[in-house]
C-alpha cells in the first residue's frame, strides 16, 4: 500500500516544530525578537481572517469624498461632481484626516492640493473603487438571473456601504448569518439586512440559504474576490500611514512551494524580525495552483518558490532571486556511491522517495527519466515535504531528488551526500510572486527586500 506524506499540521506552541530550516522553540531568535511567525498548511480562509476588516474601511464614504477632492481640486467642485453638498464633502475629508491624524491636503485660496500621503491614498482609493466596480461587473457576468435593469458597476462602487462589505466578508468566513453576527457583534437581522442590501444593490442573488448555513453563489464568489482585493488596498493605506508616522508594522502572508525555499526564506524572515519586529509573518504551504488563486484573491501576499513561465503577467509579478537545480541525494555510505561512472539508469535498482504526482518535482523526475528512455521510479513512498523526504533518505537509505542549494546548505553533518550523476534540464528560477494589480505595501516591500538580501548572500551558482 502506497504511503503519501503531505505537509505537516501546525503543532501546539509548546512543541518544537521544524519546517525545512525554520525551527520554532522557546529559545529561538524569532521569539526573542518578538516577531510573530506562523507556519501552517493552507486550509482555506478562516473565519477570523475573513472577518478581519480594516478599520479604515469603515470610512468608505469619506474615502470617496477625498478622491473627489483630489480629482477636482476643491470641495465645491467635488460636491458638484458627486451630487453632494459642499459641507458634506468637507466634513468627510475632515473626518478622514482626523482618523489618520495627519493632513491629507494643503489648503489655499485656489483650492486644495493633496499632501504626499494624500496622493498615496488617492491612488489606493482609486484602485479600491476600481476593484469594487470590477467585482460588480464580474458578479453580473456570472449571474444566471438578474434584475431587468441591473445597476451600473460604477454606481455600485460609488454607493455600497462599508457595512455591506463587512457582512459579505463575515458570511464568507463563518458560513451562517448567526455566526457572522457573533463575529461582528451585531444581531442576526442586521447581518441579514446587510446581505439583502448587497443583493438589491447589484440586482442579483449572491447567496444560497441552505439548511446548514449560507453559501455564496458564483456571482457572490466573483464579488468576494474583488472585495478582498479592494480591502487589500485599504490595508495598504494603513501601512502607508504607519510609515509616515515612523511606525513599521503590518502582516505579510507568504505561500511557500516545496524545494529551494528553505535556502533563503528563514534568513530573510530572521533579518526582517531583527529590523522590524512589529511585522507579522505568516507562512502557509500548498500547491502552486491553489496558492495562485489565494494570491489573486488577496488571501496571501506573496508566493515563494520556483517561478513559472505560464503565470499571467498582467496579474502576477515575478521577482527572480537565484537559480537552483535538482540533484539526487543518498545517505553517506550508500551502495550507489561505490559505483564508478554512475549513470541515471543504475539508480533504478534502489528504492526512492518519490515526489507527489503532479508536483513540479514529479514532473521534473518524469521528464528526466523519459528523456533517457527510462521509466521513473514508482516506489510505494511519496512525500511533498522536503524535510520528510530527507528524513526518509537518512533513516531508510532511499534515494530522492533534492534542491542542490538545500543539499549544499545542510548535509546533516556529512550524513547526506549528493550522488555524482548528471541531471540535465532541471535548472529552475527561484523567486517570489506578488500581485501585479496593486502597489506593494510598506511591510510587503520590506519583506521582498529582506528576501533579495538573503538570496544575494547565498553560495549558489547562477544567482
Amino acid at each position: 500500500m502506497a504511503t503519501r506524506l503531505g505537509p505537516m499540521p501546525l503543532p501546539q506552541p509548546s512543541m518544537r516544530f521544524s519546517y525545512g530550516t525554520i525551527k520554532i522553540c522557546a529559545s529561538h531568535p524569532l521569539h526573542t525578537l518578538r516577531m510573530s511567525l506562523s507556519i501552517a498548511t493552507w486550509t482555506g480562509t478562516t473565519a477570523s481572517d475573513s472577518t478581519r476588516f480594516p478599520t479604515l474601511a469603515g470610512h468608505l464614504r469619506a474615502m470617496r469624498a477625498m478622491l473627489g477632492v483630489v480629482q477636482h481640486g476643491s470641495t465645491t467642485r467635488a460636491a458638484e461632481a458627486m451630487h453632494l453638498s459642499q459641507p458634506a464633502v468637507a466634513r468627510s475629508v475632515l473626518q478622514l484626516e482626523q482618523a489618520c491624524g495627519l493632513p491629507l491636503f494643503m489648503r489655499g485660496a485656489r483650492g486644495m492640493m493633496p499632501t504626499a500621503l494624500g496622493s498615496q491614498w488617492a491612488t489606493r482609493i482609486e484602485a479600491m473603487l476600481q476593484h469594487l466596480s470590477s467585482g460588480a461587473a464580474e458578479a453580473q457576468a456570472a449571474a444566471t438571473l438578474t434584475a431587468p435593469r441591473p445597476p451600473l458597476p460604477q454606481r455600485f462602487a460609488e454607493t455600497v456601504p462599508a457595512g455591506h462589505l463587512r457582512a459579505l466578508m463575515a458570511i464568507a468566513g463563518c458560513g451562517s448569518e448567526s455566526l457572522a453576527a457573533q463575529w461582528l457583534g451585531l444581531t442576526q437581522p442586521a447581518v441579514h439586512a446587510a446581505l439583502q442590501g448587497l443583493e438589491t444593490g447589484l440586482g442579483m442573488q449572491l447567496f444560497y440559504k441552505l439548511a446548514f448555513g449560507t453559501r455564496l453563489t458564483p456571482s457572490g464568489e466573483a464579488l468576494l474576490r474583488r472585495v478582498k482585493l479592494a480591502l487589500a488596498e485599504v490595508r495598504g493605506m494603513d501601512s502607508d500611514l504607519s510609515a509616515w508616522r515612523g511606525e513599521i508594522r503590518g502582516r505579510v502572508v507568504v505561500g511557500v512551494l516545496p524545494l529551494s525555499v528553505d535556502i533563503f526564506l528563514p534568513r530573510a524572515v530572521n533579518s526582517l524580525a531583527a529590523s522590524h519586529p512589529d511585522i507579522e509573518v505568516r507562512i502557509v504551504d500548498g500547491t502552486y495552483e491553489s496558492l495562485v488563486q489565494h494570491l489573486l484573491s488577496a488571501d496571501i501576499d506573496a508566493i515563494a518558490g520556483a517561478l513559472r513561465t505560464d503565470t499571467p503577467a498582467d496579474e502576477v509579478r515575478q521577482l527572480h532571486l537565484f537559480d537552483d537545480d535538482l540533484v539526487v541525494v543518498a545517505p553517506a555510505g550508500h551502495a550507489c556511491l561505490r559505483r564508478k561512472c554512475l549513470q541515471l539508469e543504475d539508480l533504478l535498482q534502489w528504492p526512492w522517495v518519490a515526489p507527489l504526482p503532479g508536483t513540479p518535482a514529479d514532473r521534473a523526475m518524469v521528464r528526466l527519466f523519459h528523456d533517457r528512455g527510462l521509466e521513473p521510479p514508482r516506489g510505494s513512498l511519496r512525500a511533498s515535504s522536503p524535510t520528510m523526504t530527507l528524513a526518509f533518505v537518512l533513516q531508510t537509505g532511499r534515494l530522492a531528488l533534492a534542491s542542490r542549494g538545500q543539499a549544499l546548505q545542510d548535509d546533516h553533518g556529512g550524513q547526506l551526500v549528493m550522488v555524482p550523476v548528471e541531471l540535465p534540464s532541471t535548472r529552475r528560477r527561484i523567486g517570489l510572486a506578488t500581485r501585479a494589480l496593486s502597489t506593494a505595501s510598506q511591510d510587503l516591500e520590506l519583506f521582498l527586500q529582506a528576501c533579495r538580501q538573503a538570496a544575494a548572500a547565498l553560495p549558489v551558482q547562477g544567482r
